[in-house]
């Protein structure tokens, strides 16, 4: 039996998935979140919040993912992974960057930058892609910031 295997073999079903959600993005980025307890919400968005699927708290250590009918879980859990990434570990040059790529962008959702980056990060990491996010261009420059961690 693998280590890795080993592991997880006392984890639960849901907290498997996390970690081999994990697993598929860069060390620096895993420790972003390390620490962090994940809260599963049922509906397509947050419970008492219709507008959001997710959210970090960095105070109580915790995020919060709802499951919502057109995105699979590993989709949000990288999404609000990438939120942090922009955050943390992407420099204003390349969020500037990132806006020149998205305005070059064709067929995309009208949302702002760091949303569509949250998006083709997702995408770049998730097994199952989303069409409206996957463009050449964006796997492109997540792979830039990826090998740059």
């Amino acid at each position: 039996m693998r280590f890795k295997d080993f592991m997880q073999a006392d984890l639960g079903e849901e907290q498997q998935d996390i970690a081999r959600t994990l697993s598929k993005i860069p060390p620096t980025h895993r420790e972003l979140v390390k620490g962090y307890r994940w809260k599963f919400h049922a509906g397509n968005t947050l419970n008492g919040d219709n507008q959001h699927i997710g959210y970090m708290d960095d105070k109580n250590k915790e995020i919060a993912l709802a499951g919502p009918w057109n995105y699979g879980r590993e989709f949000t859990i990288l999404h609000e992974i990438g939120h942090r990434v922009w955050e943390k570990l992407i420099p204003p040059e390349m969020k500037n960057k990132w806006t020149m790529v998205v305005r070059q962008t064709k067929h995309k959702q009208n949302q702002e930058p760091e949303e569509l980056w949250c998006m083709a990060y997702a995408n770049f990491f998730a097994k199952n892609k989303i069409v409206i996010h996957d463009h050449p261009e964006w796997h492109q420059f997540v792979r830039s910031i990826v090998n740059a961690s």
